[in-house]
């Protein structure tokens, strides 16, 4: 269980870590956290349209493996997640560079884009686990 919390939460420590860099060397330090955050989201995205393979052996069949139908019906939701997240980190970007930015709750748009693609792609992650 720890080993998964690091893996989820080791793109949050890069991020406060290049912050404190940014913000000791004085360069803009808010600019980057919406798309890291989408980009690390979008890590956790990829792996997930792998089948997960059932330990079901099949007698005389060597080359087939064996899943749910849940799994089969999420696969596809995660593309289209992914190429959502793809437009979300791309809008996050031009946002980011943009000077005067719209904000919601008083942080810039850009990262509340890269957040918003983050902890949904951990929920996801831990959908993709459940199945």
């Amino acid at each position: 269980m720890w080993y998964k919390i690091l893996i989820y939460l080791f793109p949050l420590t890069l991020l406060l870590f290049e912050w404190g860099l940014r913000s000791a060397l004085d360069v803009d330090s808010g600019g980057f956290i919406g798309p890291t955050l989408s980009a690390a989201g979008l890590t956790f995205l990829l792996p997930l349209v792998q089948p997960k393979e059932l330990k079901i052996p099949i007698e005389g069949r060597n080359d087939v493996f064996v899943t749910t139908k849940k799994d089969m019906h999420f696969i596809p939701f995660v593309w289209f997640f992914i190429l959502v997240s793809l437009f979300a980190w791309s809008s996050a970007c031009y946002l980011s560079i943009k000077l005067i930015g719209p904000a919601f709750f008083s942080f810039p748009a850009h990262q509340v884009i890269g957040m918003v693609v983050y902890m949904i792609s951990l929920v996801m992650s831990y959908v993709k686990g459940k199945l």
